[in-house]
Formats: structure tokens, sequence, C-alpha cells
């Protein structure tokens, strides 16, 4: 997989407008100093100055009128790149992350990319550490020695754009990287999506799931849901037959607590399921056995646990049709003969295949889609990039927006404590849907949700094994990916681990 990049702190020089002339740098003639020149939204020319290496830049001042224009040191941008500046007889160039639609998404998703040309071609350095997809106007870049400077006009969200700059020395050390490592594959051929997966006793289990195994569902493909039941016990080189359920079952939610695996809802060809279902490892096989019934039949919802309660919002209602719902449930584990309780909703959109997570004393509610009937009786589908988080003590908040939506991403999501961060995988871009073609695999940007600056941001990594559907795991140190999908109609039997760096 690519090494992690750098994402780079960016600094806000100006309001800009974009209708006349680009931003452009120069070294200022004493040498120690770089100097920005834009057009403001008044359409006066201003600049900016600050120290080469680091320091705080001035506010914008008009470029005085006896001088004559600045010429930008950095050479246009060619080859689909933004701008580029030779450096030691080659180039740094910038170019644009942003996410097009019908154009498949490449990492970073990040509305400005550092580049590098180098004897094996591109590679990328460093990013701006802006809101992701910023849709970028124009750029100049200038290298001195080995300190980068880049300026660029972005949109400001609101109709207007900023000009910004991101100061960059090639120097920097790359951030720890995650560890990755591969587990012994899924036994399933071709691998399934929405498998029940979780650990046990010191085993990973995995339970159902759904694939196509002979033709995908546009050419006529039926899907199969499956029982069968998996184990890997600690230290095994191999998953082991381990049972079966009472039936098949696929898209169900999933959370691991001290009891057991706790599998919620779900759907297989008959139908959707109200029962609720604790897997055991007992060292030779996977026991079952019936947890507490939900009021209704639910598939595709999203489940956490915070302390000793586990949360279950959103999933489809028992159609037809099939429509998303604004369910939000509570199951105490210390009373669990009290069943699940209704607790007051988020204050937006029922959904489904949404991404949830518990972290420091509050629960996550993350995208999903929206599914509704039309007057027509046909299917309505929102993508929804909105996100919530509820305190037990305090009642829903609204977050920011995600960038895009993250359907299907891995569910319940990472997360790390010191800093407080919350992971989302991949997930389905509903700007994509229907734009691109179906051979094409999903994302491979991860975001995540800095809860101290209160704001999304891109990780620094790619995901090596994109997949949406699948449950991550807590293990140990580490998250565990069982299977899932890779792109419409197609599984993989990977299975990994991911530790994340810092």
């Amino acid at each position: 997989m690519n090494a992690s990049l750098v994402p780079v702190p960016t600094v806000l020089l100006g309001p800009a407008t974009t209708g006349i002339g680009s931003p452009t740098t120069e070294l200022c003639p004493e040498g120690n100093h770089w100097r920005v020149v834009w057009t403001d939204p008044t359409g006066a020319r201003v600049q900016a100055v600050a120290p080469l290496a680091a320091g705080s830049w001035t506010p914008p001042v008009p470029v005085p009128e006896a001088e004559a224009v600045l010429v930008a040191s950095a050479e246009a941008g060619t080859d689909g790149f933004l701008a580029s500046a030779r450096h030691q007889g080659n180039h740094i160039a910038l170019r644009s992350g942003r996410r097009v639609p019908g154009v498949q998404p490449r990492f970073p998703g990040a509305g400005l990319v550092v580049c590098r040309a180098g004897a094996a071609g591109w590679t990328d350095l460093a990013f701006a550490d802006d809101p992701p997809d910023g849709e970028i106007f124009s750029a100049a870049v200038s290298v001195v020695a080995d300190d980068v400077l880049a300026v660029y006009l972005v949109s400001d969200g609101r109709g207007g754009a900023m000009c910004r700059a991101l100061r960059f020395s090639l120097a920097t050390v790359r951030p720890v990287a995650s560890h990755w490592r591969d587990l012994p594959d899924f036994p399933l051929q071709p691998g399934v999506a929405a498998v029940m997966a979780g650990v046990n006793g010191g085993a990973l289990i995995a339970a159902g799931g759904a694939n196509f195994p002979d033709l995908p569902p546009w050419e006529g493909g039926v899907k199969k849901t499956y029982d069968e039941i998996f184990a890997l016990p600690a230290g095994a080189t191999a998953w082991q037959p381990a049972g079966r359920l009472s039936e098949p079952r696929a898209y169900a939610a999933m959370v691991s607590v001290p009891e057991g695996v706790l599998a919620i809802g779900g759907e297989n060809a008959a139908g959707f399921f109200q029962d609720v279902v604790w897997l055991n490892w007992d060292g030779r096989q996977v026991t079952t056995k019936p947890g507490p019934a939900l009021p209704e039949p639910v598939a595709s919802p999203v489940a956490a646990v915070l302390g000793r309660k586990v949360y279950l919002a959103g999933g489809y209602a028992s159609g037809p049709p099939r429509v998303s719902t604004t369910s939000f449930l509570c199951l105490d584990l210390a009373n669990t003969s009290a069943g699940w309780q209704t607790l007051p909703s988020w204050p937006g959109p029922s959904r489904a295949l949404a991404v949830m997570a518990a972290l420091n004393g509050a629960i996550y509610l993350i995208s999903g889609l929206e599914m509704s009937a039309g007057a027509d009786g046909q299917p309505q589908m929102n993508y929804l990039t909105d996100a919530y988080r509820y305190r037990p003590d305090g009642g829903w908040e609204k977050l920011p927006d995600l960038p895009w939506s993250v359907i299907a991403a891995p569910s319940p999501a990472p997360v790390t404590i010191a800093p407080e961060r919350i992971f989302v995988f991949g997930g389905v871009d509903g700007r994509q849907v229907g734009k691109l073609p179906r051979d094409r695999r999903v994302p491979e940007d991860i975001l995540y949700f800095d809860v101290a600056r209160h704001a999304w941001h891109l990780w620094t990594e790619a995901w090596p094994e994109p997949v949406v559907s699948s449950p991550p795991v807590p293990f140990g140190a580490e998250w565990v990916f069982v299977s899932g999908e890779i792109k419409a109609g197609h599984r993989t039997t990977a299975v990994t681990a991911w530790q994340p760096g810092f």
C-alpha cells in the first residue's frame, strides 16, 4: 500500500475572487520571505508576506500601483495538475483530489494534494488538511531548497472563494503508518457481504452473510444467504466450521460484549427478522441462543455498545415497500428481561446502512441511506451526509456534515481514545451511484471525526482492501474486517486486521 501522506495545516490569507487572475507566488528580493498576490472580492490586487520556512503571514494589503503585476515563479499546471515548479531537475506539482461524479475516487480525496515527480512517476507527498473535497479554482506553487509554498483559491461553501496557503518541507518526516496484516481467508467462496462477525472466548466468529454465487444481479443472478458458522481461534492458521444458524441470515447489526456476540435483526430471502441471537464460542463449536426480541422486524440497522447498554438505530422496516426507519432503541445488558426500550430519535431523516460508533460517553450516528416510497410507489433514495451525537444525559446534537455519503461503511466504526477519533472506512458515495461502471471498486479513503477539533478529516493512508457491508470486530488493539463487498455484486474472501498509527 502507499506510504502515509503528510496532512498539512493551511492558513487563510484572505477572501478572494475567482473571476480576475490567479494567485501568484515569489521569493521577496531579500530571499528570506515569501510573497503571495491575489485578487480580492473588490477586484483589487492584494498581497501577503511571510518568512520562508515558518512564521505568521501579514494581513492582506493592496499591491502598490507602481509595481508591476507579480509574475509567478511557478509554472502553469500540465497533465491534469493545477500548477508545478522545478525542483532539483524535476518537478513538484499540485493536483486536486476532489471527487467528481462519474470519475473513480482516488486517494486522497483532499481538495489539494502535493506531488513529486521521480523515476517511477508521480508520488503523492502531502495534502491540505482542510475540510475534504473542497473545490479548488486555481493554484500556484514555488520551491526554494526543501521549502514548498502552495497557494490556492478554494470555495468557501457560500458562493465565494478564499485564498489559502500551505507550507511544506520536503524533509518532513511522514506519520507513523498504521499496521495492517492479513488473516486467514474466509472459507466461503467467493466471500460474503453482511456477515455476522464478532469475538468471543478469544476466537473470531463469522456466521451467515450473502453473495451472488453464480451471476451478478444485473445478469439475472440470485442472491444466496448462508447459515454456516465459522470460527478462527487465537493462533489458528485457518477458519474452522463451527456450527449452523437455525436459518440463513445476513444484514444484522453486530456487537461483541462479554456475554457473547449479539446479532440483531437481519434478513434472508424469506423476509426480515425480529429476533436477536447470541453466539458463543465454547472452544469447539459456536452455540446459539435467543436474546430479547425487537419490537418490529428490521434489516440493515446499526448498533454500538456504550457502557453496559446496546444502542440500535435505523434499518429497513419489513415491507413491501422497503423503507428506512427512525427507530432508536436501547437494551440494558444488566436488565435484559426489560427488553428493548424506545428512545427519542435523532433530528434528521430515517436511514438504513448507516454507521454507528460509541466513544467517551456518547453514541455517534453517521450517514446512511434514506429510503421512502414515492407517489408512484417507486423507491426514492436519498444518500445522507449528516451526522449526529447522542448523550444519554443530554439527548441529540447535530455534527458537521461529511464531505460525501458513506453508505454501508463498516459499522460499528473503529475509534481511538487518545486522541478521540471515529474512523469511517470507505462507503458508497451517492454522487457516484449510476455514474461509475459496476466494475469499479469501492473508495479507499478513510475519514475520521476529530472530536477535539469538531471536524471531519482525511486519514493519511488509503485502505488497502476496501469493502462495504462488513462489521469491523474489535480484537485486542486491532479491528478486523471479515470478507465484504468490494464492488457491485462482488465479494472478497480477504480478512484484514488494522491497528491505527498516529
